[in-house]
């Protein structure tokens, strides 16, 4: 694994992949000064939303452009931004209910988790529980909204997982969009914009960001966290085009345990008695205790299931999971399918109040169901 804290960050928080488009799409509205006070960045997960955000505050603000053209990455306040350190930028992400006491938030968590975004930019924000945007944020916002800027032209608000507004904190995110502030930019981000309430999203411009190619992506590991070609391949097919995941799986051998536990579940699907899958559920060092590893355990499983249906699909051919002793048989292809449809997509359920057990439960029932009988 490559070391990157002697190294300092190698990806900057304000650092895009692959995003040629969106950027001259937004640099053409910024020199026309057509760019509106709340824009929606909306796209698939890992898509490189948030580093958009960031830079597109930085763009606003930047002293050489004079806001009206892209960041220069270079002046002051292009390097404050790049560092989570400027005033005038504020960073407002989903948080678990324990983050609040009395109303509060714990400012002692919440610098925490910028320590760990200036150290590991490209890093995702990852909670065991449920994160959600509280209230209390809202009104920090609104607050603060309400104050002129620091030292630069726009204070600049990035809101990273706006879908998941409380309902009581999306009301009063609403009025804060019916008050516009002159020097205020909002920039939200969300992976599913349905969920934002259908007032605010008429209150956006909106702009979608698509993720970056796989083979652009493959080269980034290569050149900045020196993978080799066939190891950024394989982890970013793993991680499902996800970089911060791809990067997680590969430390700690973290990648190598999923492995095993979806070897694990195949074995505990395919036993004839099923009595492995509940300790399986309630097994406390596996995934289903903690959203991020649940996520990429599901993504390493759907991996697998898609094999089997390729292999089932191609006549007189079974699938050997590795490592199992077992030959998988698909029995309904159509289920199969189905389940997989339900694996690529746990993303949405896992952003809701879920009990990852239960849920975990019901995936490996229903896998159950539609790969057939074992042999040893």
């Amino acid at each position: 694994m490559v070391d990157d804290s002697k190294q300092g960050p190698a990806l900057g928080l304000t650092e895009l992949i692959d995003k040629d488009l969106q950027v001259s799409m937004i640099a053409a509205a910024l020199r026309r000064e057509r760019l509106g006070g709340t824009l929606l960045l909306f796209g698939s997960q890992a898509s490189g939303k948030s580093s958009l955000a960031f830079w597109l505050a930085a763009s606003l603000n930047c002293e050489r452009s004079g806001g009206t053209g892209p960041a220069c990455r270079q002046c002051n306040s292009c390097r404050k931004i790049d560092s989570l350190n400027h005033p005038d930028l504020f960073w407002v992400f989903p948080v678990p209910g324990n983050f609040y006491s009395g109303g509060h938030p714990d400012e002692g968590k919440l610098a925490g988790i910028f320590e760990q975004k200036r150290a590991r930019p490209w890093s995702e924000v990852e909670f065991a529980e449920k994160a959600e945007h509280h209230l209390a944020a809202v009104s920090r916002i609104r607050d603060e909204a309400s104050r002129s800027p620091y030292e630069a032209r726009r204070k600049v608000f990035v809101i990273t997982g706006a879908d998941r507004l409380r309902t009581e904190a999306a009301n009063a995110f609403l009025k804060l969009l019916e008050e516009p502030h002159r020097n205020v930019a909002i920039v939200l981000t969300s992976d599913r914009p349905a969920g934002l309430l259908p007032t605010i999203l008429s209150r956006c411009q909106r702009l979608h960001v698509t993720r970056p190619r796989m083979s652009t992506l493959a080269e980034v590991l290569q050149k900045k966290f020196g993978f080799d070609q066939g190891q950024a391949r394989e982890l970013l097919a793993a991680a499902e085009g996800n970089l911060a995941s791809a990067l997680r799986l590969k430390e700690e051998g973290a990648y190598q345990a999923q492995m095993e536990w979806v070897d694990r579940t195949l074995e505990a699907v395919l036993e004839p008695a099923g009595t492995k899958l509940l300790d399986l559920c309630e097994d406390r060092r596996g995934p289903m205790f903690n959203r991020g590893d649940f996520e990429r355990y599901a993504a390493l499983l759907a991996r697998r299931l898609r094999e089997a249906l390729l292999e089932h699909l191609s006549p007189g051919r079974a699938v050997e999971a590795p490592g199992t002793g077992y030959t998988l048989r698909v029995a309904d292809s159509r289920a199969l399918i189905k389940l997989l449809g339900r694996l690529v997509n746990l993303h949405d359920s896992l952003n809701r109040n879920v009990n990852l057990r239960l849920l975990g439960w019901s995936l490996l029932n229903e896998m159950r169901g539609v790969i057939g009988g074992a042999t040893g």
